[in-house]
């Protein structure tokens, strides 16, 4: 893996405790970082100025301890700004947490005494000060600091947005860069992730974050020194810190980011952990399934709590709304998914909460458990019928398929009879008809992501054909036992059956004459049409997140059994669009929502369309 992390590259060198690993290029690296109204050559180096300033003695002490002095005596141009007056009881206190951390195995460039104060004391380069000076210095561990000028040796340093600022009135020209002096030390200004760090309440999250923590070795930085067995040996191997699920979620590590994170104390982690679970309880044949639970229980907490609230973030929509960072453009069919609308109002989800500024965004203390499970992962389930890889097509015992399947579309025209029709939407949908003619049509599908615990309402949507004829279906289903197999399929009776006088339901009296009709489907032909195939359904095991699910629908079309009526007033040719399963918390809420179109938080259950 390549990156190139300059800043971190830097920071390493510069506090490993040795000079410079460039010195065979010096010439190319004072070409490239000319120096002005630097260093002077006759003078001492920062090191030895700071041993040598009264009041500096703890400084000096500090940067000893961490085996830094030599770095203050390398060639490389610093400005350093040294605290005055660093008390003995402070300077322990960062020497122990320099110690606590190489104990803890963390790596010299992450060691908090190094990132958290003396690099919160150090920029690159030389940096002049005068009366015109008004800057904004990037110090080595990222933060930005505001540098302003009173004369040619005075000033402040502050917080980029210029509080808390840090008054010094002495230059020292040193032969390796300029010190200045200032009144007290540098306060510290953590980002998003470093306040989580910090803050004992949010234990949870933060170790969650931290264990997906790695080190992955930067090519570019490093020096490769040959091959071996194939791969290269590197001479000097430079890493750097990497997260997966910060990339995922939101960049809350960067000082050049803005995030806004709604942060869970670790009571209400605890809660919604205990509420979470039982959606992920696997079969005991899952490899790992006890970790795999505590992870999707873990990201379900977790998932829809990062905003990239940066004024040119694409799903910004407005100013009365905020998208977290899982929201995408094609959820138009749910359009409150990881949306929140007037999120800073009386109801929003930052509503009461504690705010905390810190360097790259914002951070709300949530101890109330303010995300609605139901905006994030507790989600409806769309599964694209004409998608190939959620069904299979069945063979016979010579492994030939009996099905002919083809994807199509289906245009939707304007219904306004004094204009010309015009487009208005455009489906896919999978059509499936039989090789025999007198076989009855069927294609099996996989639903992925299936909970457990929680009760679904699940629909299908049918296309209606040209030729204006319904079709005449079962649905089945099968779902995994604790054997890890999937169990002979049952039938899915159907909640509205078909009754005498049903004015839905062309040739209603054909159905009423055959046995089993409570488990017959009939869509209505004369429109793409949503139909209610099971309510409260509970499935003993997740799927959640596994290649092979956990439940299976077997849909097929049977017609008539008598030919007289066979695709005359029936069809037999399948047109689907697609499947979607609501979740709901109990058996009651399910039932109660089981025909309501709008239900879970849903602008209308309706159709896949194209994008």
């Amino acid at each position: 893996m390549k990156k190139t992390t300059y800043k971190h590259i830097m920071a390493a060198v510069l506090l490993s405790g040795a000079p410079l690993l460039w010195q065979s290029c010096t010439d190319t690296w004072d070409a490239h970082f000319d120096v002005q109204d630097g260093g002077m050559a006759d003078q001492p180096s920062l090191y030895e100025t700071i041993k040598n300033i009264p009041g500096l003695e703890n400084y000096a002490r500090v940067i000893n301890a961490i085996g830094a002095d030599a770095t203050f005596a390398s060639p490389q141009q610093l400005t350093v700004w040294a605290p005055k007056d660093l008390t003995s009881a402070q300077a322990d206190s960062i020497i122990n947490v320099y110690n606590n951390d190489v104990a803890a195995g963390v790596k010299r460039e992450d060691n908090k005494a190094i990132s958290q104060f003396l690099q919160n004391h150090i920029a690159l380069y030389t940096r002049n000060v005068s009366s015109l000076t008004n800057d904004t210095v990037s110090m080595l561990n990222g933060k930005y600091m505001r540098f302003v000028g009173t004369s040619d040796h005075s000033g402040t340093l502050a917080k980029a947005d210029g509080t808390e600022a840090n008054p010094f009135n002495q230059k020292v020209i040193c032969n390796n860069g300029l010190l200045y002096i200032t009144d007290h030390m540098q306060a510290f200004f953590p980002n998003v992730r470093e306040y989580l760090e910090q803050n004992a309440q949010m234990d949870s999250i933060s170790g969650m974050i931290k264990s997906f923590d790695e080190y992955e070795l930067d090519e570019d930085a490093s020096v490769p020194g040959g091959v071996v067995d194939g791969k290269t040996v590197y001479l000097d191997s430079v890493t750097v810190l990497y997260n997966d699920l910060l990339s995922r979620y939101g960049y809350i590590q960067r000082e050049d980011s803005v995030y806004t994170l709604l942060a869970p104390t670790d009571a209400v982690w605890k809660k919604e952990y205990e509420q979470y679970s039982k959606y992920f309880n696997y079969d005991v044949n899952v490899m790992n399934r006890d970790s795999l639970a505590d992870s999707y229980t873990k990201l379900s907490i977790l998932q829809g709590r990062f905003f990239n609230t940066s004024p040119d973030f694409a799903y910004n929509l407005s100013k009365d709304s905020i998208c977290n960072t899982m929201y995408y453009e094609r959820q138009q069919h749910m359009p409150r998914m990881n949306v929140y609308y007037d999120p800073y109002g009386p109801e929003g989800i930052f509503s009461g909460l504690q705010k905390v500024e810190c360097s790259n965004g914002t951070v709300y203390i949530d101890n109330k458990g303010a995300i609605d499970p139901r905006t994030t992962f507790f989600d409806r389930i769309d599964v694209e019928a004409y998608y190939p890889r959620y069904y299979e097509i069945p063979t016979n015992s010579n492994n030939e398929k009996t099905m002919n399947v083809s994807t199509l579309t289906k245009e939707i025209y304007s219904e306004d009879s004094s204009a010309i029709a015009t487009l208005q939407k455009t489906y896919y949908y999978t059509e499936v008809t039989a090789k025999t003619a007198s076989a009855q049509t069927e294609l099996e599908y996989r639903l992925p992501n299936t909970m457990s615990g929680c009760y679904y309402n699940i629909y299908m949507v049918v296309v209606n054909g040209d030729n204006k004829l319904p079709a005449w279906m079962t649905v089945q289903y099968a779902v995994k036992n604790d054997k890890g197999n999937f169990a002979n399929y049952k039938y899915f009776e159907n909640p509205t059956p078909v009754t005498a006088g049903d004015s839905t339901v062309a040739n209603a009296d054909v159905i009423l004459k055959q046995s089993n009709n409570q488990r017959y489907f009939v869509n209505d032909a004369s429109k793409m049409d949503t139909i209610l195939v099971q309510s409260a359904v509970q499935f003993p095991y997740s799927g959640y997140g596994l290649d092979e699910g956990a439940v299976k629908l077997k849909v097929s079309s049977i017609g008539p059994s008598s030919s007289t009526y066979r695709e005359k007033i029936y069809t037999r040719t399948l047109r689907l669009n697609e499947f979607i399963l609501v979740p709901f918390e109990t058996k009651e809420e399910a039932e109660e929502a089981k025909f309501n179109k709008d239900a879970f938080n849903d602008s209308v259950l309706e159709a896949t369309r194209k994008y």
